[in-house]
This record gives C-alpha cells, sequence and structure tokens, in this order.
C-alpha cells in the first residue's frame, strides 16, 4: 500500500511521526528520569530522617520516655511542607510493637506489627533481622502501597533498642509526577503546533521538486520538452538535484533526437516530392520547350502589330516563368539566364494586377530602375510565389508591400502584407512541402509555392526568414549577386 502513495504525502507524514516519536520519547524519558530524581531524593531524605529520628530517640526509649519519643517523631511530621510526601512516622520497641506514632489513634501503642500494614512489618522485619542496614520499599507511582523506610534505634554499644519506621505517602509523589506530566504535555502540544506545521512544509518542500520530476518524466512524450525543463527545475549537488540536473540532459538529447527524425522525415518526404515533381516536370519539358519555340518563331518570322508584340513578349517570358518552376522542381535550374532587368519588375506588377484589383489591395512598389547580375527567371519566380502568397493572405482592403534593393551584402527582397498573421507552429513548417502542420488557418494554406521559393533561394545561396505578428506578416530574401554579367 505504502508504495502506492505518493512522496508528496510520505515524506512530511514520515517527518510528522518522526516529531510527534521524538516528542514522547522525550516525554518519557523525562518523567522517568523524574520519577529516578523523585525515588532518589525520598530515599535519600529518609534515610537522613530515619538516622536522626533514631538518634534524637535513643535516650528517651532507654529511659522509657514516650511522651519524649513522641515530642521527638511528631515535629518533622508538623513542620513538614504541603508537598512533601512525608507521611507517618512510627517508632516500635525490641519486641516488634509500636512503641509511638504520630497518629496514635490508627498505630495504638503495644499493637503488634503483624496487625499493620504488610509493606510496614515487611520492613520492621528486615531491619529486626540485620540491624545495621537501612531498609527502603519504592512501590510503583501507580500502586496504592505507601513507600516504607525503616532503621534500627541502636544503644551505645549497638544493641537494638527498636526500629524507626517511616511512611512516605505515594499519592502525593504521584500528583507531583502528574503535574510534571501535565506541565510537560502542555509545552509537547506548544511545540507540536509549532513544529508540525513546519515538519510538514519542510517535508513537502523536500517533496515537491520529486514529485515535479516523476510528473514531467510521466509527460515525456506528451508535453513539449521545452515545459518539462522549466518544471524540472531543482538545482544543487544532492541526489533531487542531479536527478533533476541528468533529466534535463536527457531532455537536451531527447530533443536533438526528435529534430534529427524530424529532419528525417523532411528529407525523406523532400526526396519523395523532388522524385514526383522530377518526373512531372520532365512530362512538361518537351511541350513547354516547343511552345516557346513557336512563340520565338512568330516574334522572328511575322509581323506582329505593337500590341501582338507585347503580348507576344510577355507569353514568352511567362513559357520562360514556366520553364524556370519546372527547372525548380528537377532542382536542376540553370543559373545562366540573363540579369534581372526593370521590365521583368514590370512583368510582375502586371502579372499580380488581377488579384491585387479583386481584393481592393493597395501595392506598395519599390524596385529597382536597373540591371541587377541575378538570375532574371528565379528571381521572377520567386518574387511571384512571394506576391501571390502575400495577396491571399492579406485582408480586403489591406496592403501589400514589395521592396526589392541592392545592398552590399545582396539583393534584399522584402514582401509584406497586412491581414492574419501566421501561427508559430506554422512558421517552422513554412517552407516544407505539403506539410501536415500547413493545414488552412483562416485564409493562409501552403502547398509548394514557398517550397518553390526555398528551393530557388537555395540555389542562388541566399537566405529567406519570416517573422509574423498579429496585423503584418514579412517575408525577407537576401541573395548574393553576381560581380559581372549574366554567365
Amino acid at each position: 500500500m505504502l508504495e502506492n502513495v505518493s512522496y508528496r504525502y510520505k515524506i512530511p507524514v514520515a517527518l510528522t511521526l518522526a516529531i510527534l516519536l521524538t516528542e514522547f520519547a522525550v516525554t518519557a524519558v523525562l518523567i522517568a528520569l523524574a520519577l529516578s530524581d523523585a525515588r532518589r531524593n525520598v530515599e535519600s531524605g529518609a534515610r537522613n530522617l530515619a538516622n536522626v529520628t533514631a538518634l534524637s530517640v535513643r535516650d528517651s526509649m532507654m529511659r522509657d520516655d514516650l511522651f519524649r519519643v513522641f515530642e521527638v517523631i511528631r515535629a518533622p511530621v508538623a513542620a513538614k511542607e504541603p508537598d512533601n510526601p512525608l507521611k507517618e512516622l512510627i517508632v516500635f520497641d525490641s519486641s516488634g510493637r509500636v512503641y509511638a506514632a504520630t497518629d496514635p489513634k490508627y498505630y495504638a501503642t503495644l499493637s503488634q506489627v503483624a496487625t499493620l500494614a504488610p509493606s510496614i512489618g515487611a520492613g520492621v522485619r528486615y531491619v529486626r533481622a540485620m540491624p545495621q542496614s537501612f531498609y527502603f520499599s519504592f512501590p510503583s507511582v501507580l500502586a496504592s502501597d505507601n513507600i516504607v523506610a525503616a532503621q534500627a534505634v541502636l544503644a551505645e554499644d549497638g544493641s537494638p533498642l527498636g526500629v524507626v519506621a517511616l511512611t512516605y505517602d505515594t499519592k502525593k509523589l504521584r500528583d507531583g509526577i502528574l503535574t510534571l506530566l501535565l506541565r510537560m504535555v502542555a509545552l509537547n502540544v506548544l511545540s507540536l503546533v509549532v513544529l508540525l506545521p513546519i515538519g510538514w512544509w519542510w517535508g513537502n518542500r523536500m517533496a515537491t521538486p520529486l514529485h515535479r520530476l516523476s510528473s514531467a518524466m510521466a509527460r515525456v512524450h506528451k508535453d513539449e520538452l521545452e515545459e518539462l525543463k522549466q518544471e524540472v527545475s531543482a538545482t544543487g549537488r544532492d541526489e533531487i538535484g542531479a536527478l533533476s540536473s541528468s533529466f534535463r540532459e536527457m531532455l537536451d538529447e531527447l530533443g536533438e533526437k526528435r529534430q534529427l527524425e524530424r529532419d528525417m522525415v523532411v528529407a525523406e518526404r523532400l526526396a519523395a516530392v523532388g522524385r514526383v515533381a522530377a518526373g512531372i516536370a520532365h512530362e512538361i519539358n518537351n511541350p513547354l520547350g516547343g511552345l516557346i519555340n513557336a512563340v520565338d518563331t512568330l516574334v522572328k518570322h511575322g509581323v506582329p502589330d505593337g500590341l501582338t508584340s507585347r503580348t507576344l513578349g510577355l507569353l514568352e517570358r511567362g513559357l520562360a516563368q514556366i520553364r524556370a518552376t519546372v527547372g525548380a522542381l528537377l532542382l536542376e535550374a540553370r543559373l545562366d539566364s540573363p540579369a534581372v532587368q526593370p521590365a521583368d519588375w514590370a512583368d510582375l506588377e502586371i502579372l499580380t494586377h488581377a488579384q491585387l484589383a479583386s481584393k481592393h489591395i493597395e501595392l506598395r512598389w519599390c524596385v529597382p530602375e536597373h540591371e541587377v547580375p541575378l538570375p532574371s527567371q528565379l528571381v521572377r519566380q520567386l518574387v511571384l510565389n512571394l506576391l501571390l502568397n502575400a495577396i491571399k493572405a492579406a485582408e480586403v482592403g489591406g496592403t501589400v508591400e514589395c521592396l526589392a534593393e541592392p545592398r552590399e551584402s545582396g539583393l534584399l527582397v522584402r514582401v509584406s502584407n497586412t491581414g492574419e498573421h501566421i501561427p508559430d507552429e506554422v512558421v517552422n513548417h513554412l517552407f516544407e512541402p505539403y506539410s501536415p502542420n500547413q493545414k488552412s488557418v483562416g485564409v493562409r494554406s501552403y502547398g509548394l509555392g514557398l517550397w518553390v521559393s526555398y528551393q530557388i533561394v537555395t540555389q542562388l545561396n541566399g537566405t529567406i526568414s519570416v517573422s509574423s505578428q498579429p496585423g503584418e506578416t514579412i517575408f525577407e530574401v537576401v541573395l548574393p549577386m553576381r560581380t559581372g554579367d549574366a554567365a
């Protein structure tokens, strides 16, 4: 049964029991010491009083002065303190008969010792048999018998003249012990009132880290590892601190293992998507090449008017864009396409015009007005994906901003939009193709677009990051630029 009880309760209860047992043991020891001291004090007092009385009544007994003997033995009883347990003094003659007593009505003169209490008779017989000895009988405090002490009255030549017997009231001694016991109980109760809450608090403080550690271990495969590390915060060099430290190290290693497993899953998923995409891309490449050749032939050998020429140019760039997309899916895109021209930025603005107009979105457009030494097809596809994603996420009447600015570190492309932000649990999986964590959230949904963008950035040795706060989401890309013309 006890093994099923939490240490949050066992440790405080154990400390409480230890305190109680300690109090009881201390009380028992003190009571035993008090009894021992009481017995020693009574025996010492009885020995002194019996010796003094025996000397005081010796001459009177030799002269048979009963009244003088009575006066001698009555004085100690009459002068005693109220809490003194001394009860009676009795003087016996050499024949064992009562000679004088402090209570002559109860102990009548010439009464035989056999008619008195057995404890007194035992003392008188013992001393008569061994006159040089001192007799002392100390019954249990709970007994009703009196304490009895006896000593012989010896003449100057050592011959026995009689016996002095003393009785002490056990009840008074018991009352004194009981008073001491009550005081100790009161003191113990007071100390328990103080110590028990402290013991319970201290025990609970000791057990709480163990409970947290046990609870955290039970939830390792259910809750976030960082939350569990925050719960197990015990430090120090004791056993609990060492266990907590080892558990946190285990969580770190488990987190690394889980991250490695996720990376492996992502890698396997990417490989599967790559294989599918490669198959599709190879099927698209052939007819796509024919379309591009047809448009090129029409441009070179036809006689189109101005509007047709502009349309054919847009169509040619669009087909080239499709080829670049297919190349991104193949992860084999060529980096030798022409550099980005102002016309490419204008095409992007034209391609997104319809989507912007349908949602009444304001476009803030700031792009370079000169050539940028980066592959135009890949940059167009990258920026187009980010723009379409931003337009889709922006609310009706919202704002989309596209900033492209050459810097020393490379071309900075920042695409932002107002509207619903991306949840934290989705941000870490944005660039995975069709990740289970990329379920539609509000107006947002994610497919291959961001994954293709990530592949393009990777091919260009750039970086892509995302920050999303309520009301604004920003995608930021930095692409290192070539130092010369398109190669």
